[in-house]
């Protein structure tokens, strides 16, 4: 469960700068088509988002701005490219492993299904109805990793 570091904002900026260089610079002489950043809490991946221009359907300011509503529920963002936008989402199995929260807080309680299959569908609608990524799946079978891409 990563804690905020003002340290690795000001990194992982630079290193999706660095993998979207072809999309802020015309004549950058590298970019990376295929990259994900470590896991990162929401303020770290909004700041990761926020120095994309608009590519395609993914508006970086935006997509930033809407991952606000889940503070506190995830355990983690990934955020990187597949040729296009990716952002992955690690959900918690236990109250206790969301984002911010200290390895030493104490031991929460296994997140109920219903509540888990919630937060799945409202980020599906945030990400699919509002912000307009063209998929969210999961990603491995424990049901607590899934994926959006943009166009």
């Amino acid at each position: 469960m990563p804690i905020t570091s003002t340290r690795r904002i000001n990194v992982v900026q630079q290193f999706v700068r660095l993998g979207f260089a072809d999309h802020l610079d015309p004549d950058a002489p590298f970019y990376s088509g295929d990259f994900l950043t470590q896991e990162l809490t929401t303020t770290e991946v909004q700041a990761a988002m926020s120095v994309l221009p608009r590519i395609n359907t993914f508006v970086g300011v935006q997509v930033a701005g809407s991952l606000d509503r889940f503070r506190g529920e995830v355990r983690a963002w990934k955020f990187g490219r597949s040729g296009t936008p990716v952002l992955h989402v690690l959900l918690p199995f236990w109250t206790h492993q969301v984002e911010e929260r200290h390895v030493a807080s104490p031991v929460g309680a296994p997140v109920q299904d219903a509540e888990h299959r919630a937060l799945i569908e409202r980020l599906q609608h945030c990400l699919v109805d509002e912000l307009d990524a063209f998929d969210f799946t999961r990603v491995d079978e424990t049901d607590h990793v899934w994926r959006a891409r943009w166009r």
